[in-house]
């Protein structure tokens, strides 16, 4: 009892002992800018909070609950600082603030030293003049922009239901322009859609219009069909070879729009780009993309309520040309009776739209965190 006794009076007197102090001032010289990096005094000493660090720098902190030890990264660099104790690690070498690391509540603070002297040490760009902290800013590499495709449209309306004649065309647009407006407010980013009406647009140039525009994201939305009416659930899938008889014949469905809707002799085009699977400009982000892929369909089968057919590999056209994160989602079988009702639901469009959504915020999250690092 005596022991929580005396951590609580420790925790309420480094409470009672914070106070403001003065603030440091960083100036970011290419963009011609100043920010404020507010100073917190503990006792008698100067602190930044990790926060505040994180706002002006676009770094990341994380704690090590394991091993008592907070992760700094910043820039492309990483310090590893020991809590409670004054010492923290870079590139294999121990560096002495003279100050402790401090945590209250759940808030970190780092000394005020770190930042005005021990940065400029580690950062040759980076100079305190005058009291104000001059740097160029690390490039912010987060996700800025999305495209959503909805698969089909015009003359081509994709999979029809049986009961209620429902055409996949208007349910993939639909449930995009849903989550487009929840993107754009809640998220911030740019959304652009290959297709914002009921029009034809050519596979390849889905993807063409994703890199045009510079494309952070690419969402390819659909619903599937099957000649087993019984056939139901939602499954995700990124670029490779189709690796199961199902994942061929959603492939197989998918890529047939270009015979059908796109000309005799177009499928040669198509196929004949197969070397691009083995590009390294694009093979680089299929882990990325199978990283989004589950994110997605974790929380589309969690949300909606749908069987859960899992993540997959196929090599869809749609997807091949994507030089960014890209997935296509199928939101279940629309050949489906009780599906087809569903999916003609706006109020399950508006569920689905919100499941993608969340899925899409938890990939940017950390898909920000590894390319500002």
């Amino acid at each position: 009892m005596n022991k929580i006794l005396k951590l609580i009076t420790a925790l309420l007197f480094i409470t009672i002992t914070v106070s403001l102090a003065a603030d440091i001032s960083v100036y970011f010289k290419t963009e011609r800018i100043s920010q404020t990096l507010p100073e917190i005094k503990i006792g008698e000493a100067q602190y930044v909070e990790a926060d505040a660090i994180n706002k002006v720098f676009n770094s990341i902190i994380k704690e090590e609950r394991g091993d008592n030890r907070l992760h700094l990264h910043l820039a492309g660099k990483q310090f590893i600082f020991l809590l409670g104790s004054p010492f923290y690690s870079y590139n294999n070498e121990s560096w002495n603030m003279h100050l402790n690391v401090r945590r209250v509540g759940n808030t970190f603070y780092l000394p005020s030293i770190f930042v005005t002297e021990h940065l400029p040490i580690h950062f040759p760009d980076m100079e305190l003049k005058n009291k104000v902290l001059q740097i160029n800013r690390p490039k912010d590499r987060s996700v800025k922009v999305i495209v959503l495709d909805p698969g089909h449209g015009g003359h081509d309306p994709g999979a029809v239901g049986h009961v209620l004649k429902l055409r996949e065309k208007d349910v993939n647009l639909s449930v995009c322009l849903k989550l487009k407006e929840m993107l754009e407010r809640e998220l911030g980013v740019t959304v652009l859609m290959t297709r914002s009406d009921d029009r034809f647009i050519t596979l390849g140039n889905r993807t063409k219009f994703a890199n045009n525009n510079q494309a952070d994201i690419f969402v390819s939305v659909h619903t599937n069909a099957s000649n087993n009416r019984s056939a139901s659930g939602i499954e995700t899938y990124y670029l490779s070879t189709a690796q199961t008889s199902d994942a061929r014949a959603v492939e197989a469905l998918e890529n047939n729009v270009v015979e059908q809707y796109e000309g005799k002799g177009e499928k040669a085009k198509y196929d004949a780009l197969g070397f691009i699977l083995s590009d390294m400009s694009q093979t680089e982000h299929l882990e990325h993309s199978n990283n989004m892929a589950l994110l997605i369909q974790q929380n589309l089968v969690a949300g909606a309520r749908g069987g859960d057919r899992g993540v997959k590999q196929a090599n869809f056209y749609v997807l091949r040309g994507a030089f960014m994160p890209a997935v296509l989602i199928e939101l279940g079988f629309i050949s489906n009776k009780d599906e087809e009702r569903l999916l003609a639901n706006d109020e399950y469009q508006q569920r689905l739209a919100r499941t993608i959504f969340e899925g899409l915020k938890r990939f940017k999250f950390r898909y920000d965190r590894i390319r500002n690092t």
